[in-house]
């Protein structure tokens, strides 16, 4: 859009010529001199251009500007909110799920990181979904199979998500967790560890039954988590697994224990 050469008026210094305009500034010759305003903020309030059409794409542009500031406050008052709310939220201390996956699943699970509670197996709900009334968004997936052949004690862990920053397990009918989008590993095979061994004392002597998942403490997840960071095979996923474990410490309101071993700086 060419401005220079355009008749304008000013709510106060009347009518007037745009003589330049360097994309950020606008210059005007009024009958009592130059003046220099700032492009397009002006037009909001003291500047109105004599043709139409140029006025139209101005008031656009303006517009845009407000509509993108209205969604940057939006979202401030979001990330607010949510930060808010995840520093008082109230925690239980077994709010993390442990699940079950067929190995027919487990691509299914990984490819569209997402679990299912499965359904109530007695009483007035029968057959509908399993609601995760203890799960919040400070709360882990922790994902497990058992080899075909296997015993339950050689149940092993194949990956872990974080839930989404804002799930409400109360919410969630459908019985479906989606991952977080950034707290997230699955496990090389060769790096899965035994599950039960962080559970209890005798592995041999446990029996999982025929629910989709299980309620397991914050503190027990904590220790899972800081294990599984070692089993990762490059850079990459280690940085990755040490987010994650610092993401659940911080959610869970544990010590990290990455931090309290962390070498103290040198001196000068």
């Amino acid at each position: 859009m060419q401005l220079i050469g355009q008749s304008i008026k000013h709510v106060t210094f009347g009518k007037g010529v745009v003589t330049d305009w360097n994309g950020n500034v606008i210059t005007v010759c009024f009958s009592a001199g130059e003046k220099k305003f700032i492009y397009p903020d002006a037009f909001s309030n003291f500047l109105i251009l004599k043709n139409a059409d140029a006025q139209k794409k101005v008031q656009h542009l303006l517009d845009v500007r407000e509509e993108k500031r209205e969604t940057e406050l939006k979202e401030l008052q979001e990330q607010q909110e949510k930060k808010h709310m995840l520093e008082n939220l109230k925690l239980s201390p077994q709010s993390q799920a442990v699940f079950h996956i067929d190995a027919e699943a487990h691509e299914a699970v990984f490819s569209s990181w997402t679990v299912s509670t499965g359904c109530y197996l007695s009483g007035y709900s029968k057959g509908e979904p399993r609601i995760p009334e203890r799960l919040q968004p400070n709360s882990m997936c922790l994902l497990t199979e058992r080899p075909k052949g296997c015993s339950e004690a050689e149940r092993r862990i194949v990956g872990a998500f974080m839930v989404e920053d804002d799930f409400i397990g109360t919410c969630c009918t459908d019985g479906t967790i989606q991952a977080h989008p950034a707290h997230r590993i699955q496990l090389p095979p060769e790096r899965q560890p035994l599950f039960w061994p962080h559970v209890v004392k005798e592995p041999e002597k446990q029996r999982w039954g025929k629910t989709a998942f299980k309620y397991m403490s914050n503190r027990t997840g904590e220790k899972i988590l800081f294990d599984c960071k070692g089993n990762a095979l490059t850079a990459d996923e280690k940085s990755r697994a040490e987010r994650f474990y610092r993401y659940y410490c911080k959610l869970n309101r544990l010590p990290s224990r990455i931090d309290l071993e962390a070498p103290l700086p040198a001196n000068g």
